[in-house]
């Protein structure tokens, strides 16, 4: 009889603590369930919900003598992207969040027209048919019959769905939602010669996920700036490596931003540790060099900051049409205020270079910031007008500070844009085009809307023409060209960062700057 009794309260004990303990248990399960996709699942003992990703095969196009010849029609690749939602069966609602991406892993693929026609689309379809047309950073075209998203030479990450809510509300039957994209990649056939793309391969895959992907911002607090940019730059669509491999690019190894004026998030306070940085200490990261991060002041200087002595011409009015800035009057400067007796350009004498910029300018930031600005080596040997007019960016890096550089630097903390730098600001679209052609939707006047860089108004670069006088600035309509040196013109100061300088806090949007130390 005793042991009964043991044995029937050893029952009640165990089965009241399952109560208990079934009661307060959560718990938390991540599963894979495929190539580029994952599953959340939330489990208590009271409800579950299922939230479950597929993706199909990777994207892939070669186009080849056998698959593609005039007259033969597009060749095309199509996979989907499902997420399915299943509600618990105590409330049967849920809903929860997820993300779309499509990253390119390769593209060999390039403009075969002179007009560069879009040849390699990218659509995007709902469940219902939706045809999306608006992606961030992408133009939607139609070419012949066949629309998209234009992305001929596009790399790297593209966001399709970004924190899409996915739900099951209580109307609905099944306690169930699917919600399936179509995406597909077309290589139209222009009936033109595209013998150039010709064993030409594309491939990407698909990533659909509870989580959006880590930002430079999420995994670069506290670390050193260039180094996490350089390691991590696949993270951010809008940073471009420069290898061998990047079509027209620079090919020095550089990580440079382009895109967007408002797409572009590579906002740095400097100068500053008020919470709420001032315009005068806005500034945008041109891109990594070697080991060290280089920045151009966001707006134009003002005669607060450069001075009013030597190369200060005049305040002016800017045309609001093209400025997109935020200042009322425009401080302008002479590149240098010299007698035109037919001398070359030297920038090594200018006087906005030894007494505004490297003068006022510097003594105006402090030492606790002048500290973290490298001494840089500035190329300043010049190059022709026909070079920057009529040619493209890689001739123009080439010529400026590439292999068919004239050798002539001048070495101090605080410069102005390269040409070049402009150049590649632009989205890859734009490389190809020469700095000014009589036609504007040739040059770079058609880039405005793609190019972070071009800020509206009449600003000197650090570029000397090899033309008597004269030295390189970007017009406000876009277009580059040489102007004489006594032209007054808007100036942004720019310079490189020493290597240790770390970031301490931000994520790179004008709201929230990167903040260094």
């Amino acid at each position: 009889m005793k042991n009964k009794k043991k044995n029937v309260l050893l029952v009640i004990t165990l089965f009241t603590m399952i109560i208990l303990v079934s009661g307060a248990t959560y718990a938390y399960f991540q599963a894979q369930t495929g190539l580029g996709a994952s599953a959340n699942i939330n489990v208590t003992a009271n409800t579950t919900d299922s939230l479950k990703f597929e993706v199909g095969k990777d994207l892939s196009i070669n186009i080849t003598q056998q698959n593609f010849a005039l007259g033969v029609g597009n060749v095309s690749d199509v996979t989907t992207a499902k997420a399915t939602l299943i509600a618990n069966n105590k409330t049967n609602v849920a809903s929860y969040n997820y993300y779309l991406y499509l990253q390119i892993n390769k593209n060999e693929f390039v403009y075969t027209t002179e007009e560069q026609t879009p040849e390699i689309l990218l659509q995007v379809t709902k469940l219902d048919g939706t045809v999306l047309n608006s992606l961030e950073g992408l133009n939607y075209v139609t070419v012949g019959d066949t629309s998209g998203f234009d992305i001929t030479t596009k790399e790297g990450l593209i966001t399709i769905v970004d924190n899409k809510l996915i739900e099951v509300l209580e109307s609905n039957a099944e306690h169930k939602t699917e919600e399936e994209w179509q995406i597909g990649i077309v290589f139209v056939n222009l009936d033109t010669n595209q013998q150039e793309n010709t064993e030409k391969q594309f491939s990407a895959q698909l990533k659909i996920q509870q989580e959006g992907l880590p930002t430079i911002a999420d995994v670069c607090q506290n670390e050193n700036l260039a180094e996490c940019i350089k390691e991590n730059y696949t993270l951010d669509s809008s940073i471009y490596y420069h290898d061998e491999t990047l079509e027209n690019g620079a090919g020095d190894n550089s990580y440079r931003y382009a895109g967007a004026h408002n797409t572009v998030n590579n906002f740095v306070c400097f100068g500053s540790d008020i919470e709420n940085c001032p315009n005068d200490n806005l500034y945008r990261i041109i891109g990594v060099f070697d080991n060290q991060v280089k920045l151009i002041k966001y707006d134009y200087a003002t005669k607060e900051q450069l001075g009013t002595r030597a190369d200060y011409s005049e305040e002016v009015t800017p045309d609001t049409t093209y400025y997109k800035g935020s200042q009322s009057e425009l401080s302008t400067y002479y590149y240098d205020n010299v007698v035109m007796d037919g001398t070359e350009t030297n920038w090594t004498t200018s006087r906005l270079n030894l007494m505004n910029l490297n003068g006022t300018y510097l003594e105006s930031l402090g030492t606790t910031w002048t500290d973290k600005i490298a001494i840089t080596s500035w190329s300043v040997g010049g190059i022709s007008d026909d070079i920057v007019e009529t040619t493209n960016a890689k001739t123009v890096y080439d010529y400026e500070l590439g292999t068919n550089k004239i050798e002539k630097t001048y070495d101090t903390k605080i410069g102005l844009m390269y040409v070049s730098e402009y150049f590649y600001g632009a989205l890859p679209t734009h490389w190809t085009k020469p700095g000014a052609d009589s036609d504007s939707t040739k040059d770079y006047r058609s880039a405005v809307n793609d190019n972070w860089m071009y800020m509206g108004y009449y600003e000197w670069s650090i570029s000397p023409s090899t033309a008597s006088l004269t030295a390189f600035s970007v017009h406000r309509t876009g277009h580059v060209g040489s102007y004489y040196v006594d032209t007054n013109q808007t100036v942004r100061p720019t310079f490189n960062l020493i290597p240790n300088v770390i970031l301490a806090s931000g994520t790179g949007t004008k709201a929230d700057l990167y903040r260094i130390s």
